[in-house]
């Protein structure tokens, strides 16, 4: 249970079938305990996220929507090894563990930019998430947290809590004044800029990569080269993206604020 099996299509490819296991603890009585699967790992994130969300409002918790997603997309770099979701306190903390090879450094796991993802995760996986940092995001903007732990035996253990929803749209109001690390280094707001959403998702990818050419992002984004190049550029002109000596692109200290100030928009 919870690992991808290989399966014999009927035209002869192998398709890895993609099994977890979801427990909703209610107050009393013994956990409801549902094994569902997916073809892929991109239908795995919208179905199981929908699934686990559906017992989230059923038990009218305020774990988020958006941290959920994240934490469970992320599965794919256990490869879905002995994967368990939990629904635990009346939907209010969510808790994801697997089999996985682990997080070596998890406190950088947390921070926007930081992916493990592999070459082979990548052409699975095409979206622009920013590993775990949009997570934590959604986790503190509903005013709770998220942790990232070794599960015994192997593996990783990440737990998202959320504060009740009246408690979390007091702590929203009393932080939508800016006081976040970002709004500390821009009182007045990150600089505002002309970029396109496009390019909002190139600067992402460059973000998650660390460094790269126009030709991966093309890939990643399913975009032309050109088109990828002129993008680079103008993230460039703008001082959200340096050049190295290689000509590949890195984040800059802004770009790095910018992507932070924009994932919090994202989230809800």
């Amino acid at each position: 249970m919870g690992m991808i099996h290989p399966q014999r299509t009927s035209a002869g490819r192998d398709r890895a079938e993609i099994s977890v296991r979801v427990a909703v603890y209610p107050e009393e009585g013994e956990p409801e305990i549902t094994e569902i699967s997916a073809s892929n790992p991109r239908s795995a994130t919208v179905k199981f996220t929908r699934f686990v969300m559906e017992k989230v409002r059923e038990s009218r918790g305020g774990v988020p929507e958006e941290a959920v997603r994240e934490v469970i997309e992320n599965l794919i770099h256990a490869g879905y090894r002995g994967v368990v979701v939990s629904v635990l306190e009346g939907g209010n903390k969510v808790r994801v563990s697997d089999r996985g090879p682990g997080i070596a450094d998890k406190r950088r796991a947390l921070e926007f930019g930081f992916s493990g993802a592999t070459p082979e995760t990548l052409s699975e996986i095409r979206g622009i998430g920013a590993g775990l940092g949009i997570a934590r995001a959604a986790a503190e903007k509903r005013g709770g947290t998220i942790t990232v732990e070794d599960n015994l035996g192997g593996g990783t253990v990440v737990t998202i809590a959320a504060t009740s929803r009246k408690d979390a749209d007091e702590n929203a109001a009393t932080r939508s004044g800016g006081e976040g690390r970002v709004g500390k280094r821009y009182p007045d707001g990150v600089p505002r800029l002309d970029i396109s959403e496009r390019q909002q998702r190139v600067l992402v990818t460059v973000l998650e990569c660390g460094e790269v050419g126009p030709s991966t992002v093309a890939e990643m984004l399913e975009i032309s080269v050109s088109t990828a190049y002129r993008d680079l550029l103008s993230l460039e002109e703008n001082g959200l993206v340096v050049s190295d000596e290689s000509g590949k692109r890195l984040i800059s200290p802004l770009g790095r604020d910018y992507v932070e100030a924009l994932i919090d928009t994202w989230v809800k």
